[in-house]
């Protein structure tokens, strides 16, 4: 509730929605609307009643202050939320995409954050042609934004959770697992370096860039794992379990990396842009249904599941959260030889012919 003080020269409230540093707002008139309602600004917020009095007092004899006073913008509240990321360690991706909203974002980011509401970033919303999913992702930064605002006591209320993400948007885009008759296609055709990289993806559940950035230090062959990962905390730094059937994939590239002294496992192999061409020429070259680099994570989940590998064995293996606190980075050999042997139940070459067979055999016998 406001401290009353004389018409003119400003209030002070203290804010109990909850425990905070600088419980005491300082509050003036700027103006009046047209029908006579008082346009009110926080000067700032203060840790005790007599600090938001004397800046009161100190606006009251100096008109001018208003305007000297700093003003955080939109993007100094990107640049916080940058720093809280280093801060958390968050992966490059994740920073990747603050800084793809930051640049979305760019018609706001000289805009005093103690102003900004729900409809000036909805208007841009309202012209997205993204999907869902991405809008979601935008929306969530700038709640966050928002949020860190509201952590430094910029502001009292984030209206960033009051956008509207339009149910025309473009939906979230499923993936599309390869069958295992795919997957049998592609080991007829494993002389082929871009199928045997698609096969290594397929029986690890890495996602594109964790393989394309895995370090040749992070592998160890002779104890069938790798480490590595991004993006999340439980994915970032997991076992990564190899299949005896992809041991010799890694192994030629792990010699052909050690060979070049590179740092990487595909240095000069291939990038994310030449992969995703590649994946595409042999998906059409086989007479597979076109897919995209993600749908071979979702084919290891798939297959896993088929063959009753125990979820949480496959969480930890591609990096998805559990409602267990696991410590990631601290691993027994037991654990290891579980998620190995795990890998190793999943068909490949001529099982999975004979697999198709025993479905074919079910159809004409039902």
């Amino acid at each position: 509730m406001a401290l009353k003080r004389s018409n003119g020269s400003g209030s002070v409230y203290k804010m109990k929605h909850k425990k905070l540093r600088k419980p005491f707002r300082a509050v003036i008139t700027t103006g009046w609307t047209d029908e006579g309602k008082p346009i009110r600004k926080t000067l700032g917020t203060y840790a005790s009643q007599k600090e938001a009095y004397e800046a009161l007092a100190l606006f009251s004899n100096d008109p001018t202050a208003l305007e000297k006073k700093q003003v955080i913008t939109v993007e100094q509240c990107f640049q916080w939320y940058f720093e809280e990321a280093e801060r958390m360690g968050l992966s490059a991706g994740r920073i990747e995409v603050i800084d793809s909203v930051k640049k979305l974002m760019k018609p706001i980011h000289h805009m005093d954050i103690t102003i900004l509401k729900t409809a000036h970033v909805q208007a841009i919303f309202d012209k997205f042609t993204y999907s869902q999913s991405y809008q979601q992702a935008i929306k969530s930064v700038l709640v966050k934004i928002c949020n860190i605002a509201i952590k430094n006591e910029v502001i009292s209320k984030n209206y960033m959770s009051d956008i509207i993400i339009s149910k025309k948007a473009a939906p979230i885009k499923r993936a599309t697992p390869f069958t295992q008759e795919d997957i049998y296609k592609l080991w007829l055709h494993q002389d082929d370096l871009t199928v045997r990289i698609i096969l290594i993806y397929i029986y690890t559940g890495v996602r594109l860039n964790e393989l394309l950035n895995m370090k040749v230090d992070d592998i160890h062959l002779k104890e069938r794992y790798m480490v590595g990962g991004s993006k999340t905390d439980a994915g970032r730094d997991r076992i990564i379990p190899i299949a005896e059937c992809i041991v010799p994939f890694v192994q030629e590239l792990y010699s052909t990396a050690k060979f070049k002294r590179s740092m990487h496992l595909f240095d000069g192999v291939m990038g994310k842009t030449n992969y995703r061409g590649r994946l595409a020429s042999v998906c059409e070259k086989l007479g597979i249904k076109k897919r995209k680099p993600h749908d071979t994570r979702h084919t290891f989940i798939t297959l896993c599941s088929d063959y009753e590998i125990p979820e949480i064995i496959v969480k930890h293996i591609v990096g998805h959260a559990t409602s267990k606190n696991i410590t990631q980075g601290v691993y027994t050999h037991k654990t290891i030889e579980q998620y190995i042997d795990a890998v190793n139940k999943l068909p490949h070459g001529d099982d999975l012919k004979k697999v198709e067979q025993r479905l074919s055999n079910r159809v004409e016998n039902s």
